[in-house]
Parts: structure tokens; C-alpha cells; sequence
């Protein structure tokens, strides 16, 4: 019995390399077989400390992928080890559980921002970015997508039905020109000073500048200016603490 099971799994590995036997064939069909003829076992004969393991079995059997697809497979990869910012989170939406792998790395768009809607139901619909979320590529634009929720009453609130703004996708909505109103891709320049600004990029683009909201410049939470025991204070900053060396000879010391 444990001759006829290693004769089966011999035959299993002889056929995923195209070796021409099967398990209960006679003595004489592997006469002319070889570790040295097998393609992925070249050079584990003859005592060689290469061990053979079942990835090498993978190699020689997958087929050979186009340029575009290693890129692509590349990018993927990256996108989700190195690429753009990974949350997390203790507790995941649904929604951004999806997105951890693909999130978006740089915004073109922020709150405040007059945008077309240019797939579903609103498509074609221009209204303002109220709110975005960055964990799940999603935002939600004022008075569009609307959806119906059920709310349970509470002591401070009736219930009922309710309509409210649905999030919508990143990619199914496009910056307005504020020169042709018409929805645009957005792209990035510097000015002569330095300053980077957005600009309207496409056929129906005007070329101008689009500055950012003022509401996306507002921080939400304020900014901690307590002074803690570990702040270094505006005196101890303005003192002199570094002595000159003597003439011709070593620097200074702190």
C-alpha cells in the first residue's frame, strides 16, 4: 500500500511537468526519466542543497504575464503595502473596509467645493461638498442622492421617516469651472511666488484658477495651546546658549 501511494504522488508530480508516466505503470517507463530533464529539478541532483517546494511547481506551470500585467500587479501591491495612507481604526465602516486597499492619496476636492454629479440618478446635478470622508473615498454633496431612513423615537426626538444626503463615490463626481460651469478634471501648477494652485484641466476647461474654500482652511478641532511640562517656553528659546572657541582654533560648543 505505501508503494502504490508514493508511485501515485511520483505520477502527480511527473504529470505537472509533462513527464509522460502514470502510478501504476510497470518499472520500465522511468527509464528515461530524470531529475536532470525535469525543468524545475535541474540542479537539485547530484547532491545539490536546493530543496524542491511546491512554488516551483507554480513557476513552471503559470503562464507568463504581459508587461501591463506585472505593472499593474505591481501597483496593486504597492497601493496596498506603500501606497496611500492606511487607517487604523479599531472599528471600520462597511464602506471602509472595502476602500483600505484603494484609497485615494491626494484630494482634489475639499469641502465647500461646487461639483457636478455625473453617474446615478442626480447625474448632471450641480451642488456644494458639505462633508467628506477620507477612510471610505466617499462625500456627500447638498441635496443630492437622497435616501429615506427610518429613525427610531427617542426621548429627544419623534422618529419617522426622514430624508437625508446619501455619501457618493469620489470618482462619480467632477469639479464645476467657475468660468464655464461645465464639470472639469482638476490639476496642479505653481505660480511664479511658489504657491500651488488648482486649475481646471479638459475640453470644457477654462484654464483658470480654482482656490481653495475657505471653510476646508478652518480646522475643526482647535489647535492645543496649553503650555505642559514638557513645552519648551518663548524664554528659554530666546536665551544664548552657544560660547565661541578661542581665535584660530576649534569651533564653538553649545
Amino acid at each position: 500500500r505505501d508503494t502504490m501511494a508514493l508511485r501515485s504522488a511520483i505520477g502527480r508530480v511527473a504529470a505537472a511537468f509533462g513527464a509522460s508516466c502514470s502510478a501504476p505503470a510497470p518499472r520500465a517507463a522511468w527509464s528515461g526519466f530524470s531529475l536532470a530533464k525535469a525543468p524545475a529539478w535541474r540542479g537539485l541532483a547530484a547532491g545539490s542543497p536546493r530543496s524542491f517546494h511546491a512554488s516551483s511547481v507554480a513557476e513552471a506551470s503559470a503562464p507568463k504575464l504581459s508587461g501591463w500585467a506585472q505593472w499593474k500587479r505591481a501597483q496593486n501591491k504597492r497601493n496596498k503595502t506603500l501606497g496611500a495612507k492606511r487607517w487604523n481604526a479599531r472599528v471600520l465602516t462597511k464602506q471602509a473596509r472595502k476602500a483600505q486597499g484603494n484609497l485615494v492619496e491626494r484630494w482634489k476636492i475639499f469641502r465647500g467645493d461646487q461639483v457636478m454629479v455625473n453617474s446615478g440618478k442626480d447625474r448632471g446635478q450641480v451642488g456644494t461638498v458639505t462633508k467628506v470622508f477620507r477612510k471610505e473615498n466617499r462625500l456627500i454633496v447638498e441635496g443630492l442622492n437622497l435616501v429615506k431612513k427610518h429613525v427610531k423615537r427617542t426621548e429627544g426626538n419623534q422618529g419617522g421617516v426622514i430624508t437625508m444626503e446619501s455619501p457618493v463615490h469620489y470618482s462619480n463626481v467632477n469639479l464645476v469651472d467657475p468660468v464655464t460651469g461645465s464639470p472639469v478634471r482638476v490639476g496642479r501648477k505653481f505660480l511664479d511666488d511658489g504657491t500651488k494652485v488648482r486649475v481646471t484641466r479638459g475640453r470644457l476647461a477654462s484654464g483658470a484658477i480654482v482656490p481653495k474654500p475657505d471653510i476646508a482652511m478652518q480646522r475643526r478641532r482647535p489647535r492645543n495651546t496649553k503650555v505642559g511640562s514638557r513645552d519648551t517656553s518663548w524664554q528659554e528659546t530666546l536665551r544664548n546658549t552657544y560660547a565661541p572657541g578661542p581665535a584660530g582654533g576649534a569651533g564653538g560648543f553649545f
